[in-house]
C-alpha cells in the first residue's frame, strides 16, 4: 500500500492550485469562520487567490487543512468544499469536464488531469464488464482527515449529477478516515448514497456502473471541450517544470512513441543527471522509474487500443515489447481483459 511520509519530505516544487483553494475558503465563510487568519498561519499569501494560474506550496496547503478543520470542527469539511465546488475552480479542466460527452469522459479527464488541482495528487482509472472505478491518492503523505481525497470524490460525484437528469449513485465509494465516528459516517453515506467504506486500504476510490459510464449528456461539445483540454495541457506543462517525475514522463513518451530504448541510463542522459541521481531524485518524490515506465506504457497502450486502428501486434512492438503475447499477458494484468476485449470495450464506452 502507499506509505505515508512526514510534510518535510515534500519536494518544494510539490504545489496546489490557488483557485482551488480559494473554492475553500469560500466554504470556510459558510461556517462562520474567517480564512484570512488561517491562511495567513498556515502560510499562504492571500494576493495569490486572485493571481490567475497562480499555486501554493503543498506543505502549506497541508496545514492549511489541519487549520480549517480545527476552526469549523468539522472533520468532513472536505466533503462540504466538494460538494460546493464550482468547475471554474479546476481551470481549464473543470470547464472540459461540463462540456464532456458522458461520465467516461469526465472520469479520464480527472485522472488524466488531476495533477493540475495538486501535484501530489495520483489518480488510475480502471474498466471492466460491470463498470469505471477512479482510484485516488495523495503523494508523499495525506490531508488531515483525508480532507482533500474527500473534496474531490465530492466533487467528482456532484459533476456526475449535475450533468444528467437524475440522480447518479455509485456502485462503491471507499474513503480512508481512521477512527470515524457514526454521524460522519452517515455522512459520508447519505451525500454518495451507498455504504462508504472508510475502514479498509485504500486510500480513495469511486465506481460508477456500466450504464451511468454510458450514458451521453446533452451537454456534450467536442469543440469547446477539445479547447479546454489544450488550455489545460499548456499549464500543466508549466507546472511540471519542477518535477523530476513529470520529466521522466514527458521523455519516456517521446521516447517510447518514437520506438527508442527508454532505460533508466538513456533516459538520465536526456535530463543531463547520472541513472543513480535520477533514481534518487524520483524516489524523494515517492515513485521509481520502473513505476513510471510501467504507467507510460500503460497510458500508451490505452491510447492506442481505444484511437487507433492499429493491429495488437504492432501495438505492442510500438511500446516496447519484443513478444505480442507477452503484451497480451501484461494487458491483461493491466485491464482485466486480453487487449482485443478491452479495445471493444472501450470503444464501447466512447459511443
Amino acid at each position: 500500500m502507499f506509505a505515508q511520509v512526514e510534510e518535510a519530505a515534500l519536494p518544494i516544487g510539490d504545489s496546489i492550485l490557488a483557485s482551488w483553494i480559494r473554492s475553500i475558503c469560500q466554504t470556510v465563510r459558510g461556517y462562520g469562520v474567517d480564512p484570512e487568519p488561517l491562511m495567513d498561519r498556515a502560510g499562504l499569501e492571500r494576493a495569490l487567490l486572485t493571481v490567475p494560474d497562480a499555486r501554493y506550496p503543498a506543505q502549506a496547503v497541508r496545514r492549511f487543512w489541519e487549520a480549517i478543520i480545527a476552526a469549523t470542527g468539522d472533520e468532513l469539511v472536505g466533503l462540504r468544499c466538494g460538494q460546493e465546488m464550482q468547475p471554474a475552480a479546476l481551470h481549464g479542466l473543470g470547464l472540459a469536464i461540463v462540456t464532456s460527452h458522458s461520465l467516461a469522459q469526465v472520469l479520464d479527464l480527472t485522472a488524466r488531469y488531476c495533477k493540475i488541482v495538486s501535484s501530489t495528487m495520483d489518480m488510475i482509472l480502471s474498466h471492466d464488464a460491470q463498470g469505471t472505478t477512479l482510484s485516488l491518492r495523495t503523494l508523499r503523505g495525506n490531508e488531515a482527515k483525508s480532507a482533500a481525497l474527500t473534496a474531490m470524490l465530492a466533487f467528482v460525484l456532484r459533476q456526475a449529477n449535475s450533468l444528467v437528469q437524475h440522480r447518479v449513485v455509485p456502485v462503491s465509494v471507499a474513503l480512508r478516515v481512521p477512527k470515524i465516528n457514526g454521524n460522519l459516517q452517515r455522512r459520508l453515506d447519505d451525500y454518495f448514497g451507498c455504504r462508504v467504506d472508510t475502514s479498509g486500504e485504500t486510500p480513495g476510490a469511486i465506481r460508477f456502473s456500466y450504464a451511468d459510464v454510458m450514458e451521453p449528456y446533452a451537454s456534450a461539445n467536442a469543440m469547446l471541450r477539445e479547447a479546454n483540454e489544450r488550455v489545460v495541457i499548456q499549464y500543466l506543462n508549466r507546472v511540471r517544470q519542477s518535477s523530476f517525475a513529470a520529466r521522466v514522463e514527458e521523455e519516456l513518451q517521446t521516447m517510447l512513441a518514437a520506438g527508442e530504448p527508454a532505460k533508466i541510463a538513456d533516459v538520465a542522459r536526456r535530463v543531463n543527471l547520472s541513472a543513480r541521481t535520477l533514481q534518487r531524485r524520483l524516489e524523494s518524490e515517492g515513485v521509481t522509474f520502473a513505476e513510471l515506465f510501467e504507467r507510460r506504457r500503460r497510458q500508451l497502450a490505452h491510447d492506442a487500443l481505444a484511437h487507433t486502428e492499429l493491429s495488437i501486434t504492432e501495438i505492442a512492438y510500438n511500446i516496447g515489447f519484443s513478444d505480442p503475447s507477452n503484451f497480451s499477458r501484461t494487458c491483461t494484468l493491466w485491464f482485466g481483459v486480453s487487449p482485443a476485449v478491452y479495445r471493444r470495450r472501450i470503444r464501447q464506452l466512447q459511443t
